[in-house]
């Protein structure tokens, strides 16, 4: 019984039940704005910070296949490679798809950014916690502006983002705000807590036999 108890209570003390990612109105999340240097970064990966200076690494997609994308320092914003087929040469070509998570492991529990709409009717969002666990979400886009946010409630934290635009994709993303989760205190394992618990159990167990044994002296 004193080991069912203490498994019940390990499990319990592990994970909470009602722990999750949601999709909030942007407008709820007061985070910090994701910079990126100053200029223009090009490439597979570019990198941008936290305002406690934590890297965050940027990979994409772009409609037609490519996988190079921009960071625009100065308006702080993600897009694809400059596209050489037309006349001006400061036309993108549009996002497919872009992924991001912090370098070196760290999570965030509040995220908000903008789409800039440019032809994409709808968006795919895959987060991925702090467990492992993938939440998807599937929105409707229009012209312009497109604002999103997400939160991990009740101990959740946010690891990676993955998103995915259908049609002729969008222009880019902007306006990047999150906050990362704070380091928590190191908690025992489950099997800890159990060694722990089984240990009280054996100290109350020996207490109450001497007790009875000095009643009976």
């Amino acid at each position: 019984m004193l080991l069912t108890t203490v498994g019940i209570a390990a499990v319990a003390a592990a994970a909470p039940a009602s722990a999750t990612i949601v999709l909030v109105d942007a407008s709820s999340i007061q985070g910090d704005n994701v910079l990126f240097n100053t200029g223009v970064q090009t490439g597979t990966t570019v990198t941008g910070s936290t305002l406690g200076g934590n890297a965050i690494a940027f990979t994409g997609s772009t409609v037609g296949g490519g996988n190079i994308i921009r960071a625009q320092g100065g308006q702080a914003r993600l897009e694809g490679a400059l596209n050489t087929a037309t006349r001006n040469p400061n036309d993108t070509l549009a996002l497919s798809s872009l992924n991001f998570a912090l370098v070196g492991g760290g999570t965030f529990n509040d995220l908000e950014f903008n789409l800039f709409g440019e032809g994409a009717t709808a968006v795919t969002f895959a987060l991925t916690d702090n467990q492992g666990e993938v939440f998807n979400f599937v929105q409707a886009l229009g012209n312009g502006q497109n604002r999103f946010g997400f939160q991990g409630i009740d101990g959740e934290s946010i690891a990676s983002v993955s998103l995915s635009f259908n049609g002729t994709g969008v222009g880019d993303v902007r306006q990047i705000r999150l906050t990362e989760t704070p380091a928590a205190p190191a908690v025992p394992e489950p099997a800890t807590w159990a060694m722990m618990l089984v240990g009280f159990g054996f100290v109350g167990y020996g207490m109450r036999g001497r007790r009875v044994i000095a009643t009976l002296a």
